[in-house]
């Protein structure tokens, strides 16, 4: 009971943590070359959350700290005005500017997009994108998508794809 109540506390602490700890087994004093390899392998490159606002009221392509630089993402769209699209960086600025352990294909983050306004917020792609499913948030409500990298190199490519929405909670 004393370990559970500790690591609950320890969570608490440090919330950025993500997951367990590695295990990597001994082989006499030096740790397992198969068990450290797949300890490497299994770290998550991703930090646990990002929060960005976009506050101007015009339309605007996004970067890619502001579309896939964590875990869970979260987008609020807090000023933008009648017709203003949401476009998607370009598939190539984004490999340009992740790590190469997270600009690899299938890694996959959470995008959720808080659209605060009173108009309809649109998501558009850019060049190597694919929106499968809902692209608009309405007015005072949010929209979650998974975005996963399907290409790199010379193929860079990236999907949006749509996994819900609700309406935003009055307080």
């Amino acid at each position: 009971m004393r370990k559970i109540r500790l690591a609950e506390l320890i969570g608490k602490l440090f919330p950025g943590i993500q997951g367990a700890l590695p295990v990597i087994p001994d082989n006499g004093s030096m740790p397992d070359q198969a068990g450290l390899i797949n300890a490497i392998i299994s770290a998550n490159p991703f930090p646990a959350t990002a929060y960005n606002v976009y506050a101007g009221t015009g339309a605007v392509t996004l970067t890619q700290q502001q579309t896939m630089s964590a875990e869970v993402n979260a987008l609020a769209i807090t000023g933008i005005t009648a017709g203003a699209a949401i476009t998607l960086p370009t598939a190539a600025s984004m490999l340009t500017t992740m790590t190469p352990f997270q600009g690899v294909v299938g890694a996959s983050t959470t995008l959720r997009v808080i659209n605060s306004t009173t108009f309809t917020a649109t998501m558009t792609t850019n060049t190597g994108w694919t929106i499968n499913g809902q692209a608009g948030i309405v007015t005072q409500s949010f929209r979650d998508f998974f975005v996963t990298c399907t290409g790199t190199g010379a193929s860079a490519a990236f999907i949006l794809q749509d996994i819900g929405g609700g309406a935003l909670a009055a307080e």
